[in-house]
Parts: structure tokens; sequence; C-alpha cells
């Protein structure tokens, strides 16, 4: 009888331990599904850029998909270095297609350099809040903070305009154009912006611009256009705010057609 008492304690025991030990191991693996169920969350989004920020380089810092030359993958926001690189690229493939589709030989500028305090250039000193082209050594200079300033007060395509505007005379030197003495200087400026407008149009094409950028092309002209009081024949003239933006436009809507000198 002992025996079968201390058998019978026994299996009791038995049942009891496995019973509890079933509800620790469930609540252990009740545990893990809860561990489970926070690894199906949705990774962090600490910027709300739609990037998580286990593949973010900027996690902190969203990224401005808006902006042009930004990188949409790295989840950091575009700079005005970003933005100039893809415009002086692009524009650059812009026109060596078009010369190559003329046949007529292509050079782009030797030096394309950004500088924020003045410097000494071919063309003599590189003022500041200033971008131009210099045909003495064929190369593009531009203020990166007046362009960054551009970009902050008109927006990422004024900026870009600035560039094409300063490509477009590259062009106009590789046709012979600059060195035309009979050529008033608002012509070769005001046809330099019909220029920009061939290009900002092909880069309509291919959905480069986006909604309002070309509002901000115009609007940018406009603050940029001369007052009245300077004369058409002044050697700094570019030409009103009215010429400016239709100079652009022509450019724009008709072509290369559009941007021949009488």
């Amino acid at each position: 009888m002992i025996l079968r008492r201390m058998l019978f304690v026994f299996a009791v025991f038995s049942i009891v331990s496995v019973a509890f030990t079933s509800v620790a191991c469930g609540s252990r693996e009740s545990d893990g599904g809860d561990d489970d169920a926070e690894k199906t969350v949705e990774p962090r989004d600490r910027d709300d850029d739609g990037i998580r920020d286990s593949r973010d380089d900027c996690p902190r810092e969203p990224e401005d998909k808006g902006l042009w030359g930004t990188d949409p993958r790295d989840g950091c926001p575009g700079t005005i270095d970003d933005l100039i690189g893809l415009a002086r690229m692009d524009i650059d493939s812009f026109w060596e297609a078009q010369f190559d589709f003329e046949d007529i030989l292509y050079d782009p500028p030797i030096t394309f350099e950004a500088y924020d305090t003045e410097i000494e250039t071919a063309c003599g000193p590189a003022l500041l809040n200033n971008a131009f082209y210099c045909s003495a050594d064929h190369s593009i200079y531009y203020d990166s903070a007046f362009l960054k300033d551009q970009l902050e007060t008109n927006g990422d395509f004024a900026p870009v305009l600035i560039i094409a505007h300063e490509w477009g005379h590259l062009v106009q030197s590789l046709l012979g154009i600059l060195g035309d003495e009979e050529l008033l200087t608002i012509q070769t400026e005001l046809q330099a912006d019909c220029l920009a407008g061939v290009w900002a149009a092909d880069a309509n094409q291919r959905e480069m611009l986006q909604e309002g950028d070309f509002d901000e092309g115009i609007i940018a002209l406009f603050n940029v256009g001369d007052t009245r009081d300077t004369p058409f024949f002044d050697p700094s003239a570019h030409g009103t705010s009215g010429q400016r933006i239709d100079s652009f436009k022509d450019g724009f809507e008709a072509g290369l057609d559009a941007c021949t000198l009488d």
C-alpha cells in the first residue's frame, strides 16, 4: 500500500509538473510570439521620408524628392552641389547631341568652377552674386552662395536656369556669335535666354521638369530684368523682364529656329 501510495503521489506530481511546464513554456512561447509581432511592425522611419532608417544615410533629415539632383535612394536632402551637378551633366549632354546632329565640333567648358570669394579668371575678377561664361578660357564660373540664394528664394529651377543661360553663351562662342562685334550685348543675352528655353523644353519632354519649375524660371527672369532706365545699347544690358521672359518662352515653345538673330 505504501508503495502504491508513493507511486500515486509521484504520478500526480509528474502530472502537475508537466502541466506547470507546459504553462511556463506556453508563456515563453507567447512572449516569443509578441517579439515576433513586434518584429513585423514597419521599420522605423524617423524623418518620415518613406525610406526606413536601416537604409537611410540621413535618418534624421528627410529626403527632398522634389529637388533637382537628389538621389531618391540615399534618404538625404539635396544640396546646391547636387542641383548644379545634375544641371551641368544634363545641359552639356543636350548641347553635345545637338552639335553632333549638325556635325559641328562641340567643346564642353574647360573649367566649370564654383567660388565663394572673388577669384581671378582669364576674363578678370569673378564678382560675387554672379555667374558667367568666360570666352577667354572657355569656362563657366558661378558664385555658389548666389545660386544657393536663388534656390531658397525662387525655387530649384532658378539656379538651373542660370547655368542653362551661361551654357547658352558657351554655345554662342562655339558658333562664333560672341565674336561678332556688330551685335549688341542685349542681343546675345536675350539669345542665351532663348537657348536656355530650348534646353528646358527638351528636359521637360524627358520629364526632368516638375510641376512649378517653368513658373520658377519665369519668376527668376522677371527678377533679373533690366530697369526701364537701362538703355538697350548699354554693354551691361540683358533685356527687360518682359524681353527676357519672351525670349525664354520662344525657345521653349518654338525651338532653335526661334533663337536666330536678325
